[in-house]
C-alpha cells in the first residue's frame, strides 16, 4: 500500500512539474524527440539494406551522432538536477556541460559533408517506393514544427542545457530538410544528374554552410560564457 501512494505521488509530481516547469516539460520532450531520431536513424539503415543508397548510411550515422549528443545532454543535466549544489554552482557546471555539447555539435555538423557528398555524387539510380517518400515528409514536418515552437519559446531562457537542445532540434530540422530533398528526387524525378545534380549540390551545400555557421556560434558563445 505504502509502495502503490509512493508511485502516485511520485506521477502527480512528474505531471505538475511537467505542466509548472518549462526545462522539465523540454526534457520530457527532448526525450520523445530522441525517439524519434533514434527510429529515424534506424529507418535509413533499413533503406540503405533494401535499396543500397551510400546516402541512407551517411544520413543514419549523422541522425547516431545527433541522437548521442541529446543522450549527453539530457543524462548530464539529470545527474546535475540530482546533485546538492546551489544556483550559482548549477550554472557553473552547465557553462562546462554546454562547452563539451557544443564542441560534440560542431564536430558532427562537420561530419555532414560526407553524406552531402555522397548524395551529390552519386550515380547509382534509386527508385524508391511512395512509402519513404511520405515518412520522410512525416518526419521533417514534425521536426521543423517542433524546432519552430522550442525557438520561440526557449530564445530567452536561461538554461543552457534547454539552450543545446533547441540548436540540436533546429540542426535536426534542417537536415531532414536534405533527407526530403534526396528522397523526393529519387521517388518522383530521375536521380541526381545534369541540372538537378547542380541545384542539390548548392542547396546542400548551403544548408551544410549554415549549419556549420550555427555550430560554431554556438561554440563561440560557450567559449566565452566558460571564460566568464
Amino acid at each position: 500500500m505504502e509502495r502503490k501512494e509512493k508511485t502516485e505521488n511520485k506521477l502527480k509530481e512528474n505531471i505538475y512539474l511537467f505542466f509548472n516547469d518549462y526545462v522539465y516539460r523540454t526534457y520530457i520532450s527532448s526525450a520523445v524527440s530522441l525517439f524519434f531520431t533514434a527510429v529515424f536513424a534506424g529507418y535509413n539503415v533499413f533503406l540503405w539494406f533494401a535499396y543500397g543508397a551510400a546516402w541512407n548510411i551517411g544520413i543514419a550515422v549523422y541522425y547516431a551522432l545527433l541522437s548521442g549528443i541529446r543522450t549527453y545532454v539530457f543524462l548530464s543535466e539529470n545527474k546535475l538536477r540530482k546533485r546538492n549544489l546551489t544556483d550559482g554552482q548549477k550554472d557553473g557546471e552547465r557553462k562546462k556541460l554546454f562547452f563539451v555539447q557544443s564542441i560534440f555539435l560542431f564536430i558532427t555538423d562537420l561530419a555532414l559533408i560526407t553524406p552531402i557528398s555522397l548524395m551529390v555524387v552519386q550515380q547509382k539510380q534509386i527508385e524508391y517506393s511512395a512509402i519513404p517518400a511520405i515518412a520522410v515528409a512525416a518526419y521533417t514536418t514534425y521536426k521543423i514544427i517542433i524546432s519552430a515552437v522550442n525557438f520561440a519559446k526557449n530564445k530567452s531562457r536561461p538554461n543552457l542545457s534547454v539552450r543545446i537542445f533547441r540548436n540540436v532540434n533546429f540542426v535536426d530540422a534542417l537536415v531532414s530538410v536534405l533527407s526530403l530533398q534526396y528522397t523526393l528526387i529519387m521517388t518522383f524525378g530521375d536521380g541526381i544528374m545534369g541540372d538537378m545534380k547542380i541545384l542539390c549540390a548548392a542547396s546542400s551545400f548551403a544548408i551544410w554552410a549554415f549549419l556549420i555557421a550555427i555550430s560554431a556560434f554556438t561554440l563561440a558563445k560557450a567559449i566565452k560564457l566558460r571564460k566568464e
